[in-house]
């Protein structure tokens, strides 16, 4: 193999080159000198310098990207391990909301409490303050899984104080 290459070289090199005039090599010595280094900056050094920058410039966000990914991760395996809530039952669902309003203060305010189904629940509330009620669905939302379907609002005379209708459910929202 070694014999064949070094064969085909000095083919090469009786053929094409010592067959040519010395001011013709002389020429084409001097046009390599010129194209190869073009050739080099345009074929491998500019794109490989373009591109360490292009990367230089683009780390910071990856990085970023990244850590927000990881904190993501975190959340989604958190509450992957949160305690699931319990499946939708009339009696826990009334007794739910009945406590939660007792430790808010609004029991009192309660017309009605009406079971529909196994998840929805009609309440009416005579004479409640409108931030104390949303302050209460909000608790409701964010501990027992109950949020408001329907809500009507009717204001009363005393400034601050509502009269409200409302349809509630328990389980995932739309």
């Amino acid at each position: 193999m070694k014999f064949l290459i070094k064969s085909l070289w000095s083919l090469l090199l009786a053929r094409y080159w010592l067959a040519r005039a010395l001011h013709e090599r002389r020429t084409i010595l001097v046009g390599a000198a010129v194209v190869l280094p073009i050739l080099f900056y345009l074929l491998l050094w500019n794109p490989a310098h373009v591109a360490v920058e292009k990367l230089q410039r683009s780390v910071p966000d990856l990085r970023a990207q990244a850590a927000r990914l990881q904190e993501q991760a975190a959340e989604v395996e958190a509450l992957r391990h949160r305690a699931q809530a319990a499946a939708p039952d009339e009696k826990n669902m009334k007794a739910a909301i009945e406590e939660s309003a007792q430790r808010l203060l609004l029991r009192e305010s309660i017309k009605s409490l009406t079971v529909q189904d196994s998840n929805t629940v009609r309440i009416t509330l005579d004479s409640v303050s409108f931030a104390q009620w949303l302050k209460w669905l909000h608790q409701l939302q964010r501990e027992q899984n109950i949020r408001a379907e329907s809500v009507a609002v009717a204001a009363l005379p005393q400034p601050g104080l509502v009269e409200i209708s409302a349809t509630l459910t328990q389980g995932a929202g739309p």
